[in-house]
């Protein structure tokens, strides 16, 4: 699956207000979004500072084992990225709340009376190539039973942070919109899982990851085959024309594709 995407930032102050356009141009009412992400990253491949100049035992002087060496040096380096532990907070009656005025964001949540519906996601780099949206390979998986944590340590995959996202979140026509922001969460405890919500502070006494309140607006479309140009075509038409109707609420744009790389930098162990 393919994500295109564009993005727009805006001030505290207006935010009720995009609300109310948001909720009359897409006539629905806003869902509620709460989630806990919980980031991890990939893992160089073991033995990899040991790759150096020679194969097999033998020195690696000709041009072709110097190619072979650096091809295999660029295998080991590629496919290290980031990815996350999506968790989606549910009433403990699994419906969903809906919000019409949620003012400055300050709400009361409290992580004892929700449900955690997680999802295991990987989002590739933005692909390079010029176009008028960010897009981007996406995968998304269930993921609700057992250590979540220890199997993903299994798989090469070690805990890096964890943060909360709340916003609203509308669609129209294949478009969702997202209206959000970022709140810090504090390191889990020793021996306390990542995942672990139970002893969490509330809600609104988490801090703000941008001090001004400020929140992101994006504007999504995902497509089952990125490769048929006829469904990208189609999914930037859509972004382009909801980008010029919310013109004059919110400039919608594509970021700096390095802003939302997803690999891990690849460091030299000493």
């Amino acid at each position: 699956m393919h994500e295109l995407s564009l993005y727009g930032s805006i001030p505290v102050g207006n935010h009720d207000h995009l609300l109310q356009q948001l909720a009359g141009l897409t006539a629905m009412q806003p869902q509620a979004v709460h989630e806990i992400h919980v980031v991890f990253k990939g893992r160089q491949a073991l033995g990899l500072e040991k790759v150096s100049g020679t194969v097999g035992g033998e020195s690696a002087g000709t041009q072709q084992q110097q190619q072979d060496l650096q091809r295999l040096r660029t295998m080991l380096q590629s496919g290290v990225f980031y990815v996350q532990l999506i968790g989606s907070l549910l009433p403990r009656d699994n419906k969903r709340s809906t919000v019409t005025r949620q003012g400055s964001g300050e709400n009361s949540i409290g992580w004892e009376n929700q449900e955690v519906e997680w999802t295991f996601e990987f989002k590739d780099t933005p692909e390079a190539a010029k176009q008028s949206a960010s897009t981007r390979l996406v995968s998304r998986v269930k993921f609700n039973q057992g250590d979540m944590v220890t199997f993903l340590d299994m798989f090469g995959f070690e805990y890096v942070k964890r943060y909360v996202v709340e916003g609203q979140r509308f669609y129209h026509q294949d478009t969702s919109l997202f209206l959000h922001r970022v709140r810090r969460l504090p390191a889990p405890r020793d021996n306390v899982s990542a995942t672990d919500i139970s002893d969490l502070p509330p809600w609104a006494k988490l801090p703000l990851l941008d001090a001004s309140g400020t929140y992101i607006l994006q504007a999504m479309v995902e497509i089952v085959d990125g490769n048929t140009q006829e469904l990208r075509d189609r999914a930037t038409g859509q972004l382009l024309a909801l980008r010029d109707t919310l013109k004059s609420e919110v400039t919608l744009a594509q970021p700096d594709r390095l802003a939302l790389d997803t690999r891990v930098p690849i460091t030299r162990r000493p």
